[in-house]
């Protein structure tokens, strides 16, 4: 976790705390899963806490922001395609990390690249729509 994730304050709302330990694996294991589902490692364990003490006590899983549940299900195709755009953009980001140091030393305009900017917006706009989200907020 990073010194600002262990610096943030937790909401007033929340102010109690449980201290919980975990293997080397086990935390792995979580970080891994939050880190897939856009939550911080303490919200996913919040969410599936609560969503397995709701269970136990027979009533259905709250809708809760960390919750779990409450996050959409992906097929095996669905991971495949995201996994496959996130090693692409982590590629453009090394090569585009690699055009600002040639401009910075004069020897690439970063201009010449609006037109592939342009395009690329374009793709990133069909790509959340093909995944069902609603673009920027």
């Amino acid at each position: 976790m990073s010194g600002a994730a262990a610096r943030q304050k937790a909401p007033a709302t929340r102010h109690q705390r449980i201290d919980t330990r975990f293997s080397e694996t086990e935390l792995a294991m979580v970080e891994r899963v939050a880190r897939r589902n856009g939550l911080a490692p303490s919200a996913f364990v919040r969410g599936a806490a609560c969503d397995a003490a709701s269970a136990l006590e027979g009533r259905p899983p709250r809708e809760h922001e960390s919750s779990p549940s409450s996050l959409p299900t992906l097929t095996a195709a669905q991971l495949a395609i995201v996994d496959a755009a996130r090693i692409e953009v982590k590629r453009i980001g090394v090569n585009l990390n690699q055009l600002v140091r040639a401009s910075h030393q004069g020897e690439f305009d970063l201009g010449a690249l609006t037109p592939v900017i342009e395009d690329l917006a374009l793709e990133v706009v069909r790509a959340i729509s093909l995944l069902g989200g609603k673009g920027q907020p």
